[in-house]
C-alpha cells in the first residue's frame, strides 16, 4: 500500500498499517472514505487521526521496547 500524500490522516493510517495495528483492507477502506470527504471534513479527519493514531503508535513503541 503506497501513500504519497501530505495528509496527516493518510500518513497516520500508513504508519498504523506498517506497525500492524490495522490490516491492509482497513487501511484501504480508510483511504477510500477519506478521499470522498470535502476539504472541511478532511481537515477534521486529519486532526482527529493525528490524536488517535499517534496514541496507537506510541503504545506500540512502548510495547516493542519491553
Amino acid at each position: 500500500m503506497t501513500i504519497n500524500s501530505k495528509s496527516i490522516f493518510l500518513r497516520r493510517v500508513h504508519e498504523a498499517y506498517l506497525l500492524k495495528k490495522i490490516t491492509k483492507r482497513t487501511a484501504t477502506h480508510f483511504k477510500s472514505v477519506y478521499n470522498k470527504f470535502d476539504v472541511k471534513k478532511k481537515s477534521e479527519a486529519d486532526e482527529k487521526a493525528d490524536e488517535l493514531l499517534t496514541e496507537l503508535i506510541s503504545e506500540s513503541v512502548i510495547k516493542q521496547r519491553r
